[in-house]
């Protein structure tokens, strides 16, 4: 068993060692304060159109900076930029822990959106460093240390019931920012994955460069399998669905099924508890049977997850929580797995760069959209729009998504 894991795991080391140690710190810190977030925002005086705005705004910012991010991550490496964020954001989320009003956290949301250039080159280290062989396990071994955050919701839960919802909220984000911080100073033994350029980076280089690099991240798509501009196209749609919910599921719970806060900490707990078990069985069935199949089976669990959250009670809600999970742990160690794939080392930071910019200018419109349909429309609204997007993944991935014969390094 000790020889078969050995042989499972050897690329554990160097890079991969150090991102793993880093994610296990910052997965507790990112689900902490997300428990109740957009009760805490509420608190602070923002109406559920207003919390959709304020998240869209940090989208907004975010879809911009990740051309620049990805143009970055392949010119000037990954490391500098890597570590830059961690370090930025510690010292940004001191703003939500001191925020007397929504108008705080919307600055708080800009800056985080500023400081997600990072994104694409955490995105390429990440392929860099993976041998093709271990994508599928690699990339579920870097959500198994986020194991760390089943106790995030309860840690939450906990703080709510002794400080009340607001000063407890604030408690988490001191303790987000501390997480950060030690963050950073475990990056910065990362080594860098590609030769760069010796010159140095400044924001006016970024201002200059920036038509550039939105050029650079928009060509490289006729450098990169058709397959991969399929990837793009069918699971773009369904980001943005999925982005329009996310913020109301807690005030939805909350307000529509009468969910009370602490039994909300309890569920997200089992959440967690399903989707970390299954990630490491998920990403050696995704290495040995493809991506296509888990892709597929992901939409089908979600579509399935969602009827039962629309008219739950707390039993269903348990049961859609252990869908996501699975959901969850196929797509997300199936679809980077099938992007590192398609993708040419050289070429992955401006297509992730690419791929997230689409993705954070949609979900800024789709949080918008969200926060309108939820509080003008319907409060279920933008639920039953997910269920159909998932449907239309469904029949889409099974119809257009192919896997390549021979991966990419």
């Amino acid at each position: 068993m000790f020889k078969y894991l050995r042989r499972e795991f050897s690329f554990v080391f160097g890079n991969v060692l150090i991102l793993l140690i880093g994610w296990a710190v910052t997965d507790f810190a990112y689900l902490l304060p997300d428990t109740y977030y957009s009760l805490f925002v509420e608190s602070l005086g923002a109406s559920p159109f207003l919390i959709g705005t304020i998240l869209s705004a940090s989208w907004f910012v975010m879809a911009f900076l990740q051309l620049a991010g990805g143009y970055w991550a392949d010119k000037r490496g990954r490391k500098i930029l890597i570590i830059s964020a961690s370090f930025g954001r510690a010292l940004i989320f001191l703003i939500f822990a001191a925020a007397p009003t929504w108008h705080f956290i919307l600055l708080g949301e800009i800056l985080v959106g500023i400081s997600a250039i990072s994104q694409p080159a955490l995105m390429a280290i990440v392929a860099d460093s993976l041998p093709p062989e271990k994508r599928g396990l690699g990339f579920s071994l870097s959500m198994v240390v986020g194991a760390t955050s089943i106790l995030s919701p309860i840690v939450a839960g906990i703080l709510y019931l002794k400080y009340d919802l607001v000063n407890g909220m604030r408690i988490a984000y001191l303790i987000v920012s501390a997480c950060w911080f030690a963050s950073g100073l475990i990056l910065f033994r990362l080594t860098e994955t590609l030769k760069t350029e010796k010159t140095n980076v400044s924001w006016t280089e970024v201002f200059k460069q920036y038509p550039k690099a939105f050029k650079e991240c928009i060509t490289v798509w006729k450098l990169v399998p058709k397959s991969m501009l399929y990837l793009l196209l069918v699971f773009t749609p369904v980001t943005f669905f999925i982005r329009m919910c996310t913020p109301y599921y807690v005030l939805y719970a909350n307000h529509v099924l009468k969910i009370e806060e602490f039994q909300w900490a309890l569920l997200q707990t089992s959440y967690s508890v399903v989707f970390y078990s299954l990630l490491l069985p998920t990403g050696k069935l995704v290495d040995v049977f493809g991506r296509k199949k888990p892709l597929l089976l992901s939409s089908v669990f979600f579509a399935f997850g969602i009827v039962l959250f629309m008219y739950g009670d707390v039993v269903r809600l348990y049961i859609f929580f252990a869908l996501s999970a699975i959901g969850n742990a196929l797509i997300f160690t199936a679809h980077p797995s099938l992007q590192a794939d398609l993708t040419p080392k050289e070429y992955r930071g401006k297509v992730m760069g690419f791929s997230n910019f689409i993705d954070c200018l949609l979900g800024s419109g789709a949080l918008l959209l969200g926060g309108f349909l939820y509080e003008n429309v319907s409060p279920i609204t933008p639920f039953l729009l997910l269920l159909a997007i998932m449907i239309f993944t469904a029949v889409a991935t099974f119809i257009f998504i192919t896997e390549p014969k021979t991966k990419e390094n």
